[in-house]
Parts: C-alpha cells; sequence; structure tokens
C-alpha cells in the first residue's frame, strides 16, 4: 500500500444573512420601517476548506458576535456575544417563531431579511422542545449566553459599526477584550472532533460597515483549525479491491500517534501523543476584515488514542461489483487511471476536525489498513489485513500530520500489490496500536523460480 498525501486549501464561498440593530432607543421591531430604521444584516462567506457551499449546508447553524458602534460620540457595544441562528423553516436550526426578519433565502442587500436570524433566541425567549428537529431549548451547547435577544438597527448618529463573529456559538470560553480587539478562545471552546461542524470546525470573521450604507455586512470568514479527509483508489492488476475494517474486532481505518526516531532498518516507533484542544487569541486590531490568529497550548489536552474513520460505503465512491464464478456482490474501489485528472476516488464517510498542532510536533501517523483482493477472472478472494504506512508530522517544508490553520488535509491511498499487510487469518501480530511499519512489503506473490526434470526411473528389463 503507497500513500499519496495531498494537502488543499480550497476556496470556499457561502452566503447566509442575518438582521441586528444598533439603535438603543429601537428595542422593537416595527410593523413598517423607514430607511433609517433598517435592521443591520450580514452576507456571510466562509473561505478555504470547500468551495461554493452556504454556510447551513456545511453543518453551521449558528455563529456568535460583538458589534460596537463607533463615531465624533465614542464606542458603544450593540451585541454582546449574540447567537445568530439559522432556520430553514421546516426542520434544521432554530425554529423561526417570532423572528420578523425571517425569509426562507437570503435577501438583496438592502432588504434585511434572511434565514439567519437572532431576535427571540435568548435563554428567556427560545423554548422550543417539539420533534420538528429544530434545537431544543434543552440542548444547551446551541443556546444563547444572553437572556434578551433585541431586534437592533443602523444607528445614523454612529459613523461606523464593527463586526467581531465566531462560530460554532460557545455559551462560554470564548470572549471579547474590546479595548484591544481581541477574541479570546479557550481550551474547552476549541475542541477536536468528528463530523459534527456545528460544534467542532472553529471559524472567525471581523468587518467594519458604513451606518449611513445600510447595507448588509460581508463577514469572511477563516478556519482556526484544519480538517483530514482519507480516499482510496487501487492498482493491482487482475484483481478488484474492497476496503474491509481493520480487523474483525476493530471497527474502520486506524491511525496510531506515533514518534520515530533513526533512521533506515534502524528506524523506532514509539507511540505518543497529540493535541485534542488548544487555546487561541485572534486580533482585530491591524485589520478588522482580514484579523489574524495564534494558538497556544498551555494546559492544553492530548491524547494517544487512535484516529479512527469509516470504511467507504455506498455514496462514497465505491462501486458494486459481482465477482466471476462464486456471485459474491463486493463495494470496490476506483482502479488506477492513466490520466490523473479522471482520476475517480472512494473516500471515507468521516471528516476529522483537528485543532492546530505545534509547528515543530514531531508526531506522525501509522495508517492501518485491510482490504480484500477480488480475482477478475475466478472471484477468488484474498484478505490482507493491517496494511501499514507511516505518515510524518513534516515532510520538508510541507505540514502532514502537523495540522495547521484553515487547510484540509487528504491522505490518498494507492493499494498496491506491494503491501506491509498481512494474507495469514492466524496471524496473531495485528495490533491497531503498534505504530511499527514493517521494512519490506509482507504479502508475497506466488512464484515459480525456475522448473527442473527430475531424470527417469530407471528400468531395465532382460528376456
Amino acid at each position: 500500500m503507497h500513500l499519496i498525501m495531498r494537502k488543499s486549501m480550497i476556496l470556499l464561498v457561502a452566503t447566509v444573512v442575518l438582521a441586528g440593530c444598533s439603535s438603543d432607543e429601537l428595542v422593537n421591531s416595527p410593523k413598517t420601517r423607514t430607511d433609517d430604521e433598517a435592521p443591520i444584516a450580514f452576507s456571510v462567506e466562509k473561505k478555504n476548506i470547500t468551495r461554493a457551499t452556504n454556510l447551513e449546508d456545511l453543518g453551521h447553524y449558528n455563529f456568535g458576535v460583538w458589534a460596537y458602534k463607533t463615531g465624533t460620540s465614542g464606542s458603544k457595544n450593540v451585541m454582546n456575544n449574540y447567537l445568530v441562528g439559522y432556520s430553514d423553516g421546516t426542520a434544521k436550526g432554530y425554529e423561526k417563531s417570532g423572528a420578523s426578519t425571517w425569509k426562507n433565502n437570503a435577501g438583496s442587500e438592502t432588504d434585511h431579511t434572511s434565514p439567519w436570524f437572532y431576535e427571540n433566541l435568548g435563554t428567556s425567549e427560545y423554548s422550543y422542545n417539539g420533534t420538528a428537529g429544530f434545537y431544543k431549548d434543552s440542548q444547551t451547547d446551541y443556546m444563547s449566553a444572553n437572556q434578551n435577544q433585541y431586534l437592533r438597527y443602523w444607528d445614523l448618529a454612529y459613523t461606523y459599526t464593527e463586526f467581531y463573529a465566531y462560530a460554532p456559538y460557545r455559551k462560554s470560553g470564548v470572549t471579547f477584550v474590546e479595548h484591544d480587539r481581541l477574541i479570546k478562545v479557550a481550551n474547552s471552546a476549541q475542541v477536536a472532533g468528528y463530523d459534527d461542524a456545528s460544534l467542532q470546525e472553529f471559524i472567525y470573521a471581523g468587518a467594519v460597515a458604513t451606518n449611513a450604507e445600510l447595507k448588509d455586512v460581508k463577514l469572511n470568514f477563516k478556519h482556526l483549525g484544519a480538517q483530514v479527509n482519507l480516499r482510496f483508489y487501487e492498482n493491482v492488476r487482475g484483481y478488484k479491491v474492497e476496503i474491509i475494517n481493520v480487523t474483525p474486532t476493530e471497527n474502520g481505518i486506524q491511525a496510531t500517534p506515533v514518534k520515530v526516531t533513526g533512521s533506515g532498518t534502524s528506524k523506532t516507533y514509539t507511540k505518543t501523543d497529540y493535541y485534542t484542544d488548544c487555546a487561541a487569541t485572534i486580533d482585530f486590531a491591524t485589520d478588522i476584515n482580514h484579523p489574524t490568529a495564534t494558538v497556544n497550548f498551555t494546559g492544553a489536552t492530548q491524547t494517544d488514542d487512535n484516529l479512527v474513520f469509516a470504511i467507504p460505503g455506498a455514496g462514497n465512491g465505491v462501486a458494486s461489483y459481482t465477482a466471476p464464478v462464486t456471485g459474491i456482490e463486493y463495494s470496490v474501489i476506483p482502479e488506477d487511471i492513466e490520466n490523473p485528472s479522471t482520476q475517480t476516488y472512494a473516500v471515507s464517510p468521516t471528516v476529522y476536525y483537528p485543532v492546530a498542532q505545534p509547528q515543530d510536533s514531531e508526531t506522525g501517523f501509522t495508517f492501518h489498513v485491510s482490504y480484500k483482493l477480488i480475482a477478475q477472472d475466478n472471484g477468488e478472494e484474498i484478505t490482507v489485513n493491517d496494511a501499514r504506512v507511516y505518515v510524518p508530522a513534516k515532510d520538508g517544508a510541507n505540514y502532514i500530520a502537523a495540522w495547521q490553520p484553515n487547510t484540509r488535509y487528504t491522505y490518498t491511498f494507492k493499494i498496491t500489490e506491494n503491501s506491509t499487510g498481512t494474507t495469514d487469518p492466524q496471524s496473531t501480530d495485528i495490533d491497531v496500536d503498534d505504530p511499527t511499519v514493517p521494512a519490506n512489503p509482507t504479502v508475497y506473490p506466488i512464484v515459480f523460480d525456475g522448473a527442473t526434470v527430475v531424470e527417469y526411473d530407471l528400468n531395465e528389463n532382460e528376456y
């Protein structure tokens, strides 16, 4: 098994809109509004990781925002860690009753309606506990830190309004330092996890708007953490390949954190730790539209637990294959093709959202992958258990497993005839916590090494 490591930072554009206000006198939404009573609205884009996908389509149904109106009269807080929520109107996100600005899709730059809203999302206001699928008030991870959240408006007595935003929303662990224009993220607020962007994919953005323009505020979110994905294809002539659980008792594809010392045949693989949370400071002081972020690991949590990725299944790029003779059905991965621009892959349905790791991290990962070879002529099946490959923390200037912010890491496995797995069903060496990678392939082809002819037996008869 070979591993091709490709790190891609992919532009993502998403549009959502929310509503707000910056006049302390206008705390309720009137039935009709004049132009100078227009509620504040936001047009949100999420940059990198994925391309042209709405924020809600990525599993983000909320974000938090601080807002300050500024001008000759000084500065005044407008939104204090307001929860901004999404609703599709039927099942996803937050139940929308009481949101006068709600609309099932993003409006124009100045109509201030949106599927995103924040009015009546305070803890004393939001009380949904039905069965439609919206967040319930008992799901505290998705509830506001504020008792009330009122609709806010553009205040034309002030020149500008500054906005400081982040997601996913946190009731605690994320704070804003007004004097220094910093968002402080505690260890508990930025955590690694699988699949659930609404809790793990930490993003941030800033913007300054001219109040008199009454236009939606554009927020360009960037990622504080990374994203890890796995994909597969094969080049084993005469065989189809199906990815299976790494052992009959261990699920999925597993990656063991490891530190490697020595070189060549003297390499030593030792299981080690990686970080699963970390603190961060997001600085808006220099350029509010392009904030900078730094992470630190003081008091952060570490673990040596394996990463576990589900095997590719239906809808993940595999194809149904019926073996000849046996008639057994398999879900096989794509074959290697000569033109890379049209290569297809089977992907693990698991997405991992790690926090950034130190740039001097020496923690790499040994991946454990098992698969079946299915002969295309007679349907013979051979199981290859626990093929291993080591992914270093850093390769030259490229971070491979020392994950860095705002970066997607895609590990591409190419299954070949040179495998480090075993075909022995009685093998007792399968240990998904063992990070050691064999120096040489251990799956052996059948080879005819020369041929001789034994001399005829002599059988002489004389009559």
